[in-house]
């Protein structure tokens, strides 16, 4: 009988060679690595895909609007082409008859979980499944992790609610962007107008900004400035009144300032108080993914997709733990691991830390208050922290993420930073004047982990407001309540009111964390309190995916939507799709399904309902909706309707469409040069010609095909009277064609070349 074999399952080559070797399994194989009783081998990501619709039907490959809404009867999946032959792998040896169980250690999360469920269910194996279970892929956790594995069957509600993520996903996705790409063609768009769960509320963020700016009217304001001699020095001040409970700062009209700045000058001050508060400011919780990617986009300008390969490249180089996570907190399992961390921080690379390692070694033992170490706020996986591997040879972008992670786990030891705030109001008979002054009076932690600082000129303002110097940073003269004081000079400032700023990256991402929190059922804030739109392992990829779709642009570190992007957001009837308020509810119930609370297929029932929903309210848009006339240049007349041709231009191409203004049903499109003339005209007739989806050519003109008027025909030429191009006409007989000047009338026999 043969010896019982245990297969390992990772989800990364990567991952499963450091699972093999910290295990002691020897062999660098291409597809899997065979050790005594233990084989591991592992996917690519995912080795699986759903079928479209016309895997169900073939003819479902053609978009119809009768054939949406399309529900699949049992899903379906295949391997996906470009990793296939290492599938067959996994399918083999999971079939293997001496095979006994199989470990799941794909990423320990819902998409790991789907990774390995689609493989097991597509491949038909049955054998009993064990889940490997781990935040950091060092040789001792990957001991701890197989040492203290669990039957697969424990975590049958987080399979559930990964299918119920990916089907729920895949049936909006297919039918809303299939109807809604057909309405969008009947009034004049062109191309795929592609819908998400996720995606479109996502767009609908940066599209709402947009319009905001564009909608934006801008006010002119003005404000009134003194500068105050005291005994102890200079300091300027701002004035202001208070209002229902809040000061006013500026007037509406040039007029006012001056007219009060005319009857105070030259008048004496007197200081009216002088608050003086310590602030004190407690370290900056731990990094989970997106704070990393918020945070490297303001310092370096990367990208959250940029950011996310480079610390999933410090992971499976054993430096950091699991960088998609959601949690900002260690487990009390964690902070037991804490000296090795950071005695590797004293070995690495990182000599800048050293003298805080030092530091914090000489006042050891120090532990962690509970705003780090915090069970219950530890979901899947802890926050991101360095491992005991000490970095060495780093360079680049790996080194700054290293140590933007290094610096943030090392400050959280270090003490509250300490800032000193003074505010004086200095009164000039009834007029008040602020004055605002902020000293640090101790580091702390700041001095491990410095914040970030933009420069003066970028520094964020808010919607309506317009960048001052309404804060002296600084040492402010000591003065007391009661002393007089000069005024030197008093001057009116001119501002203006600015619109709210376009979204960076950093700015989306949070926009993307905290989407929701105005909902008002409370149930659905608390699903998506750790989530918003998204998770921290697919905000990258949406973000990716709407510059992909040419929904945004990116511009240097700004995010803008394209007017296809506003162009959907603006037609979608359908709130749900363009409101992160889905994404709550669903998140709400695929989080009771994870717990057993709630069965997949009611939730399932949901969302077919929901579906059939969403596509009638498109399909009831598209039926009131008039087509738009496209937008462009008229650049001539249509040959075939007579109604005007307008140059557009899409994705690097220039092309003219017909405004169909004669003709509803006319839908005449063909590819132009920068100035609207035909790319390519008709050998017959000297008409435009356009290029089918299948690649023939064909004359919008004459309707003559390409392939049918054979390489040998001749040339149409010019008319040797008037040099006007001429037309190439058929004869009755087979094989002769005529030439003719419409200009001239012309008619005479075209002869072949020779």
């Amino acid at each position: 009988m043969a010896t019982p074999i245990r297969l390992i399952v990772s989800e990364k080559p990567s991952m499963g060679r450091a699972i093999a070797a910290a295990l002691g399994i020897q062999g660098t194989g291409r597809s899997f690595i065979q050790g005594e009783g233990i084989i591991v081998t592992w996917c690519v990501g995912h080795l699986v895909e759903a079928l479209g619709p016309d895997g169900y039907d073939p003819a479902l490959k053609q978009w119809r609007m009768d054939s949406v809404p399309f529900f699949p009867p049992e899903f379906r999946y295949a391997p996906i082409e470009s990793t296939k032959d290492q599938y067959q792998v996994v399918e083999k040896l999971m079939n293997r008859e001496d095979v006994a169980d199989i470990v799941n250690a794909t990423d320990a999360g819902r998409e790991g979980e789907l990774i390995f469920d689609l493989v097991y269910r597509l491949a038909g194996a049955s054998k009993p499944v064990q889940r490997f279970w781990t935040s950091s892929f060092t040789d001792d956790a990957i001991r701890e992790a197989y040492g203290n594995m669990k039957p697969g069957t424990a975590y049958e509600g987080l399979r559930d609610a990964a299918r119920c993520r990916q089907e729920a996903d895949w049936l909006v996705g297919i039918n809303c962007t299939r109807a809604q790409t057909l309405v969008q063609r009947k009034s004049g768009g062109e191309g795929v107008y592609s819908i998400g769960r996720v995606q479109t509320p996502t767009l609908a963020l940066l599209v709402n900004r947009e319009l905001e700016i564009l909608d934006f009217v801008p006010k002119d304001f003005w404000t009134l400035w003194a500068v105050f001699q005291a005994e102890a020095g200079t300091y300027k001040g701002k004035w202001f009144h208070k209002e229902d409970g809040r000061d006013q700062e500026r007037f509406d009209t040039e007029e006012a300032v001056r007219e009060l700045a005319g009857k105070l000058q030259g008048l004496p001050g007197k200081v009216a108080s002088v608050t003086a508060r310590t602030e004190k400011k407690k370290p900056e919780l731990l990094y989970d993914l997106t704070n990393l990617q918020k945070e490297a986009n303001k310092r370096f300008g990367f990208t959250a997709e940029h950011t996310l390969e480079v610390a999933q490249d410090l992971y499976e180089a054993k430096l950091i733990s699991y960088p998609r996570t959601n949690s900002r907190c260690l487990t009390e399992a964690d902070a037991a691991k804490i000296p090795a961390w950071i005695r590797s921080l004293a070995q690495g690379q990182l000599e800048a830390l050293r003298p805080f390692v030092e530091e914090l070694r000489g006042r050891w033992p120090v532990k962690l208050d509970k705003r780090f170490v915090n069970d219950k706020e530890v979901e899947d996986h802890t926050a991101l922290v360095p491992t005991e591997s000490p970095a060495r040879g780093l360079s680049g972008d790996k080194l700054k993420i290293y140590e933007l992670i290094a610096r943030r786990f090392l400050a959280a030891f270090w003490p509250d930073r300490i800032e000193a705030k003074t505010t004086i109001i200095t009164k000039i008979e009834k007029e008040s004047f602020k004055t605002l002054g902020t000293v640090v009076k101790a580091l702390g932690w700041s001095e491990v982990d410095p914040p970030h600082s933009r420069p003066k000129k970028e520094a964020k303002v808010e919607e309506g407001e317009e960048p001052e110097e309404d804060e002296e940073n600084g040492t402010l003269p000591a003065v007391v309540k009661d002393e007089a004081v000069d005024t030197k000079d008093l001057f009116p400032k001119a501002g203006k009111t600015t619109p709210p700023k376009r979204m960076s990256e950093a700015d989306l991402l949070g926009a993307m964390q905290s989407a929701g929190k105005e909902l008002d059922d409370d149930e659905l804030k608390g699903a998506m309190k750790d989530c918003g739109l998204g998770t921290p392992a697919t905000r990258a990829n949406i973000i990716e995916t709407l510059l992909k779709r040419a929904y945004v642009e990116r511009r240097r570190n700004i995010l803008q939507p394209t007017a296809k992007g506003i162009d959907l957001i603006r037609s979608i009837r359908a709130e749900p799709l363009r409101s992160p308020q889905l994404t709550g509810e669903w998140e709400a119930q695929m989080e009771r399904i994870r717990r057993g609370e709630a069965r997949r297929d009611d939730f399932m029932e949901r969302i077919r309902g929901f579906v059939k929903d969403v596509v009638g309210q498109i399909k009831a848009g598209a039926a009131s909706a008039p087509p738009r006339p496209p937008t462009g240049p008229v650049v001539g007349d249509c040959p075939r309707c007579g109604s005007s041709l307008h140059l557009r231009a899409w994705e690097g191409r220039n092309y003219v469409k017909c405004a169909a203004s004669k003709d509803p049903e006319c839908r005449v499109s063909y590819e132009t040069d920068a100035e609207g003339k035909p790319a390519e005209t008709c050998r017959l007739c000297q008409g435009p010609v356009r290029t089918t989806k299948a690649g023939a050519k064909v004359c919008v003109k004459c309707g003559a095909w390409a392939a049918d008027l054979g390489a040998d025909l001749p040339e149409a030429g010019t008319c040797a009277a008037c040099g006007q191009p001429m037309r190439l006409i058929p004869s009755t007989a087979r094989g002769q064609y005529f030439r003719r000047c419409a200009p001239c009338g012309i008619l005479e026999p075209a002869k072949k070349p020779e």
